[in-house]
């Protein structure tokens, strides 16, 4: 990715939005990847591995829209937001759900709608398919910048509904 600067704002316009949210392309992987692998670093403080895992993963979930759906922000050529979600299915909630998988958006983009934009074009796209609820994660309490986060997800929606839990096998 290249180096990535604020949109600025015009005098008279206020802030113009010069990106588009679509279906993420074969193109875009090495970006997601890149994008993702950053967010990672980010939430945990130390590099993330397994790059040829993701950039394999990407490409499914483009293929094969029955186990989700990948989305990027594309502003002036490049990825500058990404939002996955894979479909699930559980006894307690009838039909499929979506759960967020991955939400990025570039730090020098943080703070604009790009985000919000990401989610309102998951949830008509859900809509579409029949799918009817979305569910996401928060990163750990340890993450800088968790109540932002809790607090954006809540701003679009998404209502607190319990812990995650996780044990490694």
């Amino acid at each position: 990715m290249g180096d990535l600067s604020p949109i600025e704002p015009d005098a008279k316009e206020g802030w113009q939005v010069t990106w588009e949210i679509r279906e993420a392309a074969h193109k875009d992987v090495p970006a997601i990847v890149a994008g993702l692998s950053g967010l990672l670093e980010e939430l945990s403080g130390r590099e993330a591995g397994e790059r040829e895992a993701r950039v394999q993963i990407a490409h499914a979930l483009i293929d094969d829209g029955s186990a989700g759906i990948l989305l990027v922000a594309e502003n002036l050529k490049e990825i500058v937001g990404v939002l996955g979600v894979s479909w699930q299915i559980a006894i307690r909630i009838p039909g499929r759900y979506g759960q967020v998988q991955e939400m990025w958006v570039h730090p020098a983009f943080r703070g604009l709608t790009i985000g919000g934009d990401l989610l309102e074009a998951m949830f008509e796209i859900a809509r579409k398919q029949g799918v009817a609820r979305l569910e996401v994660g928060l990163p750990s309490e340890r993450f800088p910048h968790t109540n932002a986060t809790e607090a954006f997800y809540l701003n679009n929606g998404f209502a607190t509904i319990g812990t995650r839990m996780r044990r490694l096998l």
